[in-house]
């Protein structure tokens, strides 16, 4: 009887599919009792790489639709599904959660299920009873023991699971009201920002953080400000094309750089394959090459087996041939090309905000000043510039935020908010700063941007040296408040544009 070799990698290649479950899910995967082992994994799967991109995996896919309809009502109401694009972090955590509500909704289904079952089984069990006394009356005889046989049994279970399935699927509260809360709070501050950039994967403690922070209502008053100033908007997207080429140069050079190239050679080969000519005599177990004294063995009634033992030992003397075999190759070969390549201008550095918070900017300018800071770090934000807030008024007064939608970034910018507007304005020392945070390799490329009333005039050497600045490619765009003194906006800044839009800002005559 012939005996085949055990495969032992046979029982590891049936657990192939188990690469594709995410190695912190196994053994929630694992114990789950819904499907077979492979129809999880793939499901589970299904479900990562859909909450990855934005939206729900298809209706069919794993598991029942008793089971996880519920869940695809909550995550719809939740609304949650905008944030987790791109979030593997979140998608893990919810992940992990709405396993825990499948294996919740699992044991309640097979409990329901269970429960219909008896109740049916009684009733048939009745109904089988109430046939047979009826049989045996009029046969006279006594009644026999009812037993439902496996075929009724299995008829009443799949009932019991049609039925249950069949009743209308409600949203699964528990999921809902677990991440109802943080949700209301990404939705706050998504409507503030646009979207919560890399906030997502810092926690849902840094969230609750920013909200409770004392700037965050003024954070919201700020952006319904700039909602109800469109001109102020239409300022910020103007100084967003003006970080473009405005002549739309570029830099042309001709350079010589390696190139490699594929070429075709033609490549001759000895090789014992192609029998063009005899080179001696050896040792294998070729029967076309085996001299005639062997093939006088094979026909020997006695010396026949001693061929084939030969043969197999690769013994037979054969005839040693050899032959040339052109083929074609492929070489790489290396060649100096000169080619001519456009450098575009670098036009998109950080942005630089200088805010006047002298005690003249106090009130509506204020809160002008501070939607505008935030405008422009949403478009830093948007556009990946780093962005920094300087303050100034009197002398010695002055700070500098630099600001992102990093847990730092924010804290900073709340921070910020939190300031009130008093005092002088010393715009010497504030651009004075600006011009050595310029020379800084992180702020050399730099767009300044001043918000200021005019209430003030620079000195001569602040003018010479942002004039310096503007030679080397810096470029300053200044945002006057009011109508009042543009004077000293004209000597520091390349594009000025007035803001005066006070009636929907709440304000009231210009000074």
């Amino acid at each position: 009887m012939r005996q085949t070799a055990f495969d032992a990698t046979s029982l590891s290649r049936r657990f192939d599919f188990l690469e594709a479950c995410p190695e912190h899910l196994l053994s929630e995967v694992v114990t789950l009792p819904i499907g077979t082992l492979e129809e999880r994994v793939n499901g589970v799967r299904a479900w990562q790489d859909a909450l990855l991109l934005g939206h729900l995996p298809a209706v069919t896919c794993w598991p029942p639709a008793s089971i996880g309809n519920p869940v695809r009502l909550a995550l719809q109401s939740l609304g949650i599904l905008r944030f987790t694009r791109g979030q593997p972090d979140l998608v893990d955590t919810l992940i992990k959660d709405i396993l825990a509500v499948f294996a919740e909704r699992q044991d309640s289904f097979q409990s329901k299920v269970m429960s219909r079952l008896r109740e049916l089984e009684a009733l048939e069990h009745q109904r089988l009873e109430a046939d047979e006394l009826a049989r045996a009356k009029r046969k006279k005889h006594l009644p026999r023991a009812i037993i439902l046989d496996p075929g009724c049994l299995l008829r009443l279970q799949i009932q019991a699971e049609g039925e249950q399935s069949a009743q209308l699927v409600s949203i699964d509260a528990g999921l809902y009201d677990l991440w109802s809360e943080r949700v209301r709070a990404w939705a706050s501050i998504a409507d503030v920002f646009d979207d919560l950039g890399q906030m997502l994967g810092r926690g849902w403690d840094l969230t609750r953080g920013v909200l409770r922070h004392s700037g965050w209502l003024d954070l919201l008053r700020l952006r319904k400000l700039l909602e109800q100033l469109p001109r102020l908007r239409e300022i910020i997207q103007a100084l967003g094309r003006l970080h473009l080429s405005e002549d739309g140069e570029s830099v042309s050079e001709r350079v010589f750089v390696p190139m490699r190239r594929l070429a075709e050679e033609m490549r001759q080969i000895r090789t014992p394959h192609i029998p063009n000519e005899m080179r001696g005599v050896e040792r294998s177990g070729e029967i076309a090459r085996m001299l005639p004294a062997e093939a006088t063995m094979l026909v020997h009634p006695q010396l026949r087996l001693l061929w084939h033992a030969r043969r197999a030992d690769r013994s037979l003397t054969t005839y040693r041939v050899e032959g040339v075999e052109t083929e074609r190759v492929g070489a790489e070969r290396e060649v100096m090309k000169e080619i001519e390549q456009k450098c575009p201008r670098p036009q998109r550095g950080p942005i630089i905000s200088v805010i006047d918070t002298s005690g003249s900017m106090h009130g509506t300018p204020e809160q002008v000043a501070k939607a505008l800071v935030l405008e422009v770090l949403r478009t830093a934000h948007a556009e990946k510039r780093r962005c920094l807030a300087l303050t100034f008024s009197g002398t010695g007064d002055m700070t500098e935020h630099e600001l992102d939608l990093s847990p730092e970034g924010i804290g900073s910018f709340l921070n910020f908010l939190g300031i009130s507007f008093d005092g002088g304005t010393d715009i010497g020392g504030a651009m004075e700063r600006v011009v050595s945070r310029l020379k800084d390799n992180d702020w050399k490329k730099a767009d300044v941007l001043l918000v200021s009333d005019g209430e003030w005039l620079a000195p001569e050497r602040v003018i010479s040296m942002v004039k310096d600045a503007r030679n080397e490619g810096t470029r300053f765009h200044g945002i006057l408040i009011g109508s009042a003194n543009r004077h000293g906006f004209d000597t520091l800044c390349d594009h000025i544009h007035i803001f005066m839009d006070w009636e929907h800002a709440g304000g009231g005559q210009v000074r």
